[in-house]
């Protein structure tokens, strides 16, 4: 993992960056504000595009591992799930997850994160699910304490699915199925009852077509930003198999969940 340690980020790159995906943190020392990307994919040609001076370091060089602590809060992932980082706060009289996101995407913070689990977790139950992409498992997690029948979970990076499987542990977890891979290495023949994909659009239009060929019955998209959402559900929804059955916006995010139409 890389440390990208970026200098006088006008707000305009800061939205770029933010448009890929990435978590930006901010470290404060003396009125000084320097933003910090911790990322296992090469950004500097992104960050070289857009102009952005920056510094890089490998992550083993800057102690990423208990730093992450320092810039990241625990709250709510929903209105009825609550995310924390340290077990000594675990309050067993709420949904709480235990996460460790220090090897991978999710810590619950992103709105990203809250528009996925906000829109999946209400019809979650009884349900099998694929969470495409799943980072640190927050939001397989989330599912499970919904009512989840099963959630197969995946991601391309196999030190993120180690992480995943970490924070299966961490939360009991025993109908997560987590694996390495892309979406063209799930069984041609399998189906879904909800297929939830938070990732940035670009990549969601390589698989929209695909995804829908996996659900059955819901399809949840995260990822998106507001401005682009007409032209996404335009195209998400041009074979006519699903309707939108709830939108949501959060931070000039977008979301949406799909419901398989019902044909006569």
């Amino acid at each position: 993992m890389n440390e990208y340690r970026m200098y006088n980020l006008p707000i305009e790159m800061k939205s770029a960056i933010e448009e890929i995906g990435v978590d930006i943190f901010e470290e404060c020392f003396d009125n000084i504000v320097t933003h910090l990307i911790y990322s296992y994919e090469d950004l500097t040609e992104v960050l070289d595009r857009l102009g952005i001076n920056y510094d890089v370091k490998d992550q083993a060089d800057t102690g990423w591992t208990e730093k992450w602590k320092e810039y990241i809060n625990e709250g709510y992932l929903t209105d009825s799930i609550y995310f924390i980082f340290d077990k000594k706060t675990f309050d067993d009289n709420r949904k709480t997850i235990l996460i460790n996101p220090s090897l991978a995407f999710g810590t619950g913070n992103h709105p990203t994160t809250k528009l996925a689990a906000t829109l999946a977790t209400p019809v979650a139950s009884g349900m099998n699910i694929l969470d495409v992409g799943t980072g640190s498992g927050i939001l397989s997690i989330a599912l499970s304490l919904s009512g989840a029948k099963t959630v197969f979970s995946f991601d391309n990076d196999p030190t993120v699915v180690g992480n995943l499987r970490e924070n299966i542990v961490k939360n009991n977890m025993n109908n997560i199925y987590p694996f390495i891979g892309t979406i063209d290495t799930v069984a041609s023949k399998s189906r879904f009852d909800i297929v939830v994909v938070n990732i940035i659009s670009s990549i969601i239009y390589t698989m929209y077509k695909r995804v829908e060929e996996l659900a059955t019955e819901y399809i949840i998209y995260s990822g998106v930003l507001e401005s682009e959402s007409k032209e996404f559900t335009k195209t998400v929804l041009e074979s006519g198999n699903y309707v939108i059955d709830e939108c949501m916006v959060m931070n000039e995010w977008f979301a949406v969940r799909l419901k398989k139409v019902v044909k006569g």
